[in-house]
C-alpha cells in the first residue's frame, strides 16, 4: 500500500467486535500489537504496533453486523457544493448514522457502498491515522470482494476519484486494481461461486507479516479459522484468516518488504491458489 493519509487515500482501519476484550487478547498474541487509549471516545481503543497506531478496537453495537474490520478513507474535498457523504448517497451509498466527532482526533462518518459493503469517511483533526504501512505488523493492502464489480466500480470512482485498472484474470477472475494519483493501495475481485456459501460485500485489510506460515499456524492455534492456508505467489506469501469471532482479515509476508515494493495476491492469484 503505497498510499495513505492523503485526500482519498485509506488512512485507518478497525475492528468492530463483539467481545472486545477478546479480540485484544487475540491479535496482541497473533502480531504483538498493543492497547492504547483513544482521548474524548470512550470504550475504542488504538492498536499499536511499535509504539505507532495501525488501527482501532470498538465494540459492535447490538443488532449490528458480525464483528469485522472496516476500512476508512479520508474524506476527499468537496466539489459542486457536495460534501463526500452526499456524494455516498448520490452514488446509491447509504450514510449509517450521524457521524462521530472526536475533538482533535476526527470526524469519521460510517457509510455502506452501492453493493452492501461498509467503510468509513474520516475526515482528521490531529489523528491522520495510520502510524505506519507495510511493515511487519502494519497494513498493507486492502481488497473488495463484491457482487457488482461494474456498480462498485463507478461507485468508488465517483466518491473518491479512484483510478480503477483491469488486471489480467487469473483462473477466469477478473480483478480491478485500485489506485490513486497512480499509486495502488488496493483491488476488487467479484464474488462468484468459488467463495464460500454465503459470502456478502466486504472489505478484507491485509497485515503484513514476517513469516506468514508462522502467523497462521499461530493464529489457527489462538482460535482463529485458516479460510486459506499459506499460498505463495509473485508478491509474496499470504493466508486468509477468520478471528476466534469471525471477522475475516489476511496476512502476507512481502517477497519485497524491504523495498516496500512488494504487493498482496491479485483476486486472480487467490481464485487459482484456491481452485488448486
Amino acid at each position: 500500500m503505497k498510499t495513505w493519509n492523503v485526500p482519498s487515500a485509506p488512512c485507518w482501519a478497525d475492528l468492530s467486535a463483539a467481545d472486545p476484550r477478546a479480540a485484544a487478547a487475540f491479535y496482541e498474541r497473533l502480531f504483538g500489537w498493543e492497547l492504547g487509549g483513544v482521548p474524548g471516545l470512550d470504550g475504542y481503543r488504538a492498536f499499536l504496533s511499535e509504539g505507532e497506531p495501525v488501527g482501532g478496537l470498538g465494540p459492535r453495537r447490538p443488532g449490528r453486523r458480525p464483528s469485522v474490520w472496516r476500512p476508512y478513507f479520508v474524506a476527499g474535498p468537496d466539489g459542486a457544493g457536495e460534501s463526500p457523504a452526499e456524494r455516498v448517497a448520490l452514488a446509491r451509498g447509504k450514510v449509517l448514522g450521524e457521524p462521530v466527532e472526536v475533538p482533535g482526533v476526527c470526524r469519521a462518518t460510517l457509510c455502506v457502498d452501492s453493493s452492501g459493503a461498509v467503510f468509513g469517511l474520516w475526515e482528521p483533526d490531529g489523528h491522520q491515522g495510520f502510524g505506519r504501512v507495510n511493515a511487519p505488523g502494519s497494513p498493507a493492502w486492502l481488497d473488495l470482494a463484491t457482487t457488482d464489480p461494474d456498480g462498485s466500480r463507478g461507485f468508488y470512482t465517483e466518491v473518491f476519484g479512484w483510478q480503477a485498472r483491469r488486471a489480467a484474470p487469473g483462473a477466469g477472475f477478473p480483478y480491478t486494481e485500485w489506485s490513486l494519483g497512480g499509486q495502488p493501495f488496493g483491488g476488487m475481485t467479484p464474488i462468484t461461486e468459488a467463495f464460500p456459501a454465503g459470502t456478502v460485500p466486504r472489505w478484507l485489510v491485509y497485515v503484513a507479516v514476517r513469516d506468514c506460515d508462522a502467523a497462521a499456524a499461530r493464529g489457527a492455534r489462538l482460535g482463529a479459522n485458516v479460510l486459506l492456508p499459506p499460498t505463495t505467489i509473485e508478491p509474496g506469501r499470504f493466508s486468509v484468516l477468520a478471528d476466534p469471532q469471525g471477522a475475516m482479515f489476511a496476512v502476507i509476508a512481502l517477497a519485497r518488504e524491504e523495498t516496500g515494493e512488494g504487493r498482496p495476491a491479485t483476486g486472480g492469484e487467490r481464485a487459482a491458489a484456491i481452485m488448486g
